[in-house]
């Protein structure tokens, strides 16, 4: 006799788990996560829901393929997107305005080694072959001037013949930049990677000493110990942390640095890549060094009995989604959107990995961005991820900065507006010989190519986004109820989905009814529905040789809105 029972998840806090958790249903991550998160974003509330499209925000003409982004937020209401690429670092206003170039000396295989931190209306630039700099914003959008920063009383140092400068053309400049309690810090350089000095305080310029080692003198700390400790970045919040190839050092002490308080505790062995350290949920992320085995990103811990931090892999249970981690950046939760997000750029192929973070409702799950093409760097300006992204377009290959809008459905996507309605849309230049989707008024409009930088709607619509779709998949662990769970045969009769504003939705290949026989118009646009659907599934798919068990996968296209909030399915064993 088939007996049945019930498989109930309620959320998808736990992101997408790696493959090898699948016999795993003692974690409790289990109940909660995914086979499968692909181009869906974890809600703070648990559910998952289709990522926004990536809006066309600019191209990068030249250097696109070793370009950087950086964030320059000078106020609320001045916020700037810096794209560094070789020779040269490009201002661009949210609104797509490219306002000022200005050239610079760093060259394509130097860009990657950059480092920055932003003072009020300047930029601190350093890089170990090039002398640091300062990139100011000089009274308006246009004005801009960089310059090399003029050190006064550079540290001195022995390297056998005599006391030098610490940093020079011969012996290497800083490599690291932070600001913290009112001085300037450089950490490592080619000659003296280990070390990490303090200016004066309050006077970022200036590293003087004395014999009386006052306590608004300037700081130097070099990290003795049984192995490498090379600085790769620094970064504070309330404590001071140093990021090295020998793993974490911090300094703990609450009170106000002075030459005589100025030391630093390794904290834990794991070793830290160049990769910027970002700020999340109230901690700071950092990526492992990839050359001391499979890299990964960490979040600084503060443990109470030992009175120390550690590190903690905080991708433990979704490694495969670690392909070469390059570059990450934090998005906080707003008035409109409470998530907070991570994303890393995998260098590996071009994929975003997503961290969801909400430590107070103990949801910290990954999911995985995909595009048609490769993500090769990100930023977060005022709130708005930004990505570069190589892509092919009518067989050439260009890179593009588009940013992460939730009211988009398309990649490299357009969005253009018409007084009335017509059926013939121009402005589409930059995707000439492309064929790309269309969505006008909100519903899908097939596709069409890109001709004289115009396409034509097959009906006269107010708005139309071209640009292009893309796939997303939501996917259970496979059940655990009874039997199931020892691999005995099993399948799922059928599922219970629970939705939010979705439509045009797939259960492990059978299409959801988005229409009912009425009096309804069938060519009136798709109508996102919430509520419970269920859906009746044929066919054993669990406990066969080769089989790793019934799921429940539920897939779409972003040409149409989707959230999955629960699944509940009902197993026959």
């Amino acid at each position: 006799m088939t007996a049945r029972g019930f498989s109930v998840q309620t959320n998808f806090s736990a992101g997408m788990l790696d493959p090898h958790l699948a016999a795993r249903v003692d974690v409790s991550a289990y109940a909660q996560g995914g086979a499968d998160l692909t181009n869906v974003l974890g809600l703070p509330h648990g559910g998952v829901a289709l990522r926004g499209g990536l809006a066309r925000f600019a191209e990068v003409t030249e250097g696109g393929a070793a370009a950087r982004l950086a964030k320059f937020e000078f106020s609320t209401e001045q916020v700037y997107l810096m794209v560094v690429r070789p020779l040269a670092i490009d201002v661009y206003l949210p609104d797509g305005t490219l306002c000022a170039t200005v050239a610079t000396a760093y060259a394509e295989a130097e860009i990657a080694a950059l480092a920055w931190v932003q003072s009020l209306d300047t930029l601190i630039l350093v890089h170990p072959e090039h002398a640091p700099a300062k990139l100011m914003r000089e009274g308006s959008h246009t004005s801009w001037a960089l310059s090399d920063i003029a050190l006064a009383n550079i540290p001195q140092h022995d390297f056998g013949s005599g006391d030098e400068d610490v940093w020079s053309a011969a012996r290497g400049w800083p490599r690291s930049v932070f600001l913290h309690q009112g001085r300037l810090y450089f950490g490592g350089s080619k000659s003296r990677p280990q070390t990490v000095w303090g200016s004066t305080a309050n006077s970022f310029f200036d590293f003087a000493t004395s014999d009386d080692a006052l306590d608004d003198e300037a700081v130097e700390l070099t990290f003795d110990n049984d192995r490498v400790c090379a600085v790769q970045q620094l970064y504070a919040l309330n404590d001071f942390f140093a990021f090295t190839s020998g793993g974490l050092f911090a300094r703990t002490e609450g009170d106000v640095i002075t030459p005589q308080s100025f030391f630093m505790r390794r904290s834990s062995e794991v070793p830290a890549s160049a990769v910027r350290p970002a700020e999340l949920d109230g901690s700071v992320m950092f990526v492992k060094n990839p050359e001391s085995g499979h890299s990964s990103v960490y979040e600084i811990v503060f443990d109470y009995e030992s009175q120390s931090y550690r590190a903690e892999d905080v991708a433990l249970l979704s490694g495969h989604l670690m392909r070469g981690p390059l570059d990450m950046a934090a998005r906080l939760g707003n008035e409109s959107d409470s998530a907070n997000h991570l994303y890393v750029v995998n260098g590996g192929d071009g994929t975003v990995a997503v961290l969801n973070s909400r430590k107070t409702q103990k949801m910290t799950g990954w999911t995985l961005l995909v595009t048609a093409g490769a993500v090769l760097r990100v930023a977060v300006a005022g709130g708005v991820p930004y990505f570069l992204v190589r892509r092919e377009v009518a067989g050439a290959e260009r890179y593009f900065i588009e940013a992460l809008e939730a009211s988009r459905r398309l990649d490299c996507s357009v969005l253009l507006t018409a007084e009335e309605p017509t059926e013939s849309w121009g402005g589409l230049s930059a995707l000439e010989g492309a064929t790309v989707d269309l969505i006008g008024d909100g519903a899908p409009l097939g596709s069409a190519a890109v001709q004289g930088g115009a396409v034509a709607a097959p009906y006269p619509v107010s708005a139309l986004e071209a640009g292009f779709a893309f796939d997303w998949a939501v996917e259970t662990m496979p059940v655990t109820t009874g039997e199931a769970a020892g691999g005995g045969r099993h399948r799922i009769t059928q599922a219970a989905i629970r939705l939010y504003r979705s439509a045009g939705l797939t259960v492990n290949g059978r299409r959801l009814s988005d229409r009912r026989i009425g009096e309804t118009l069938l060519d009136a646009a798709l109508a996102p529905v919430s509520g419970v659907r269920i859906v009746r599934l044929l066919g054993w798919r669990g406990g066969r040789t080769g089989s790793g068990g019934a799921t429940v996968r539920i897939t779409g296209t972003s040409r149409l809105p989707a959230a999955v909030l629960s699944v509940c399915s009902e197993v026959a064993q």
